[in-house]
């Protein structure tokens, strides 16, 4: 569709769109423009022309939708427009949305108030690895939305090692809307205490401390029962001996994969690297028998494994449209100076699951 053509549909459609669009129709737009990088400044002027009226901006945005050059991204924030989808998205948390459509998600709806300030927790799904949840904070007058906070937890009353991921507190544009974020809270595979394997019970009671800065003394306190989602969940493990390259050598832990994300655990033995010197590190890429990947998105921690030279690393992972029937496990090097990434064939795994 040219230039001309849709000019055309603006003038048939112009009686039909109203005077005035919601904020977060305008905020979608300016996202839209911008990820329009391919096009002239000339041809850009002439969009912008045409968005300075409300009317062609809804008309615009439904011939964008329909073009060739539209991206996947660009879509999904223009459609993105109910509260939670516009968190998942902009989050990237692209498996809590999938969770959420799907009713998989638990909805505890928990809230504590101090002082006029209210921490909400209305979303949650625990995988068996990762504990996902919304956490939302509002006041009467909606303001003071964008606060640091932090957040501390137990199992059952009893202190265990957590790895917590605190996603930025926003209100993501919404004028009058609570600010939220999304937590993760992710365990160890093995215990701080006494060295031996650990994983959360299927079924327990989370005990979380909030605290707001400059609300240091009034704690959000929350005890919230969690259970573990078994929808569609399978655990990948392999025999198959340790891959070796340079100073590199790497055996698969264990691969999680439920509809909400993708734990990857590979075990990287240190035992001929010298880790007081910055080094490369390992990522990875689970590629299924169609050549559909899923990539690591939001970082990687690691533990010791007791008595060897290993360490177990987690990584989280953009879940499988759909339950693949063997895994290329891909390592790289990532260069963030060129934005480049460097596959080591060396060290690749396949490893089948069993369905």
């Amino acid at each position: 569709m040219n230039l001309n053509d849709i000019e055309m549909k603006l003038l048939d459609r112009r009686a039909s769109v109203p005077d005035e669009l919601p904020e977060i129709v305008n905020e979608r737009m300016a996202e839209a423009f911008r990820e329009l990088p391919s096009l002239t400044v000339k041809r850009k002027s002439k969009w912008m022309y045409i968005y300075g009226s409300a009317a062609a901006v809804l008309v615009l945005c439904l011939a964008l939708l329909g073009s060739a050059f539209v991206s996947p991204a660009m879509a999904k924030s223009l459609k993105g427009i109910p509260f939670f989808q516009d968190l998942f998205e902009l989050t990237h948390y692209i498996g809590l949305q999938t969770a959420d459509e799907k009713g998989m998600m638990d909805e505890p709806n928990m809230s504590v108030t101090h002082h006029g300030v209210t921490l909400r927790i209305p979303k949650l799904v625990y995988s068996g690895s990762n504990i996902y949840f919304v956490l939302e904070q509002d006041t009467i007058d909606h303001q003071f939305n964008n606060r640091n906070y932090s957040v501390g937890g137990k199992v059952n009353g009893e202190s265990v090692d957590m790895t917590i991921s605190q996603g930025t507190m926003k209100n993501w544009g919404r004028t009058g809307t609570p600010a939220a974020a999304v937590v993760t809270i992710s365990h160890s595979d093995y215990s701080s205490k006494d060295g031996t394997p650990y994983r959360f019970p299927n079924e327990f009671m989370l005990n979380l401390k909030i605290t707001l800065v400059g609300m240091e003394k009034d704690t959000f306190v929350f005890d919230i029962p969690v259970k573990k989602n078994e929808t569609a969940t399978k655990v990948v493990t392999s025999d198959d001996p340790p891959k070796e390259w340079k100073d590199f050598k790497i055996s698969l832990g264990r691969i999680e994969i439920t509809p909400v994300m993708t734990r990857l655990t590979m075990n990287e033995d240190y035992s001929k690297r010298d880790i007081t010197k910055q080094r490369d590190r390992l990522w990875y890429i689970l590629e299924d028998q169609d050549g559909n990947q899923v990539d690591s998105t939001r970082g990687a921690f690691g533990r010791g494994i007791p008595g060897t030279t290993m360490v177990a690393m987690n990584m989280d992972m953009d879940p499988f449209e759909r339950m693949p029937k063997k895994i290329k496990i891909i390592p790289y090097f990532y260069s963030s100076e060129t934005d480049k990434i460097t596959i080591i064939p060396e060290l690749i795994f396949t490893v089948p699951v069993n369905q």
